[in-house]
C-alpha cells in the first residue's frame, strides 16, 4: 500500500476515535517503520472524522 492508496480499517481498535472494521479512509504518509497515516472522513461533508497511525496488518485495499 501506498501514499494516497484507499484502505479499509480491518480492526476495531480506533472505536475511541470514532472509527469501526469496514470504514474507509486514505493513506497521507507511509512511514519508514512501515506504519501508515491514514486520514478518515465523512463521505458526503468531507469533514475528517480522525486521523491514526495503523499498522499495514490492520488495513487492505479498497
Amino acid at each position: 500500500m501506498n501514499q494516497y492508496d484507499c484502505v479499509k480499517l480491518k480492526t476495531n481498535r480506533f472505536k475511541n476515535e470514532g472509527l469501526s472494521e469496514g470504514d474507509i479512509g486514505y493513506i497521507i504518509e507511509v512511514y519508514s517503520d512501515g506504519n501508515m497515516e491514514v486520514e478518515f472522513s465523512n463521505p458526503l461533508t468531507g469533514e475528517t472524522i480522525a486521523m491514526v497511525v495503523a499498522q499495514p496488518s490492520e488495513l487492505e485495499p479498497a
